[in-house]
């Protein structure tokens, strides 16, 4: 999902060129950033995986996925990460770790478990 990676990527540079706030409103979106500048979306201090594949997926032509799944690892200390079926046995995966986002795709369901 070389769209999601561009998306955060787009959201850091927003992030540098406003004087590095603390969040921001994108697309009727809370977006909250990592101390490195990565969007995130919070809801109680816990990643809003929904929110956050609106906000990362493209407005013009928007992904879907199939199911979702979300699971609390050792990768972070803070955030819970985030796994979306985006096909039959292919999955994505997006992480946060060192407070950097990460995105993982086409796992299979063998290696989230």
């Amino acid at each position: 999902m070389n769209t999601l990676t561009k998306s955060a990527s787009s959201l850091r540079q927003k992030w540098e060129l406003n004087n590095k706030p603390e969040r921001m409103t994108v697309n009727g979106i809370n977006v909250s950033y990592t101390r490195y500048g990565w969007p995130i979306v919070l809801d109680n201090n816990h990643v809003n995986c929904e929110k956050t594949w609106e906000l990362l997926s493209p407005k013009m032509n928007p992904v879907s996925y199939a199911d979702l799944h979300e699971k609390k690892e050792m990768r972070s200390a803070y955030y819970n990460s985030c796994y979306f079926r985006i096909s039959d046995g292919n999955w994505l995966a997006l992480f946060y770790e060192n407070e950097t986002i990460h995105i993982d795709s086409f796992l299979t369901r063998a290696e989230l478990w």
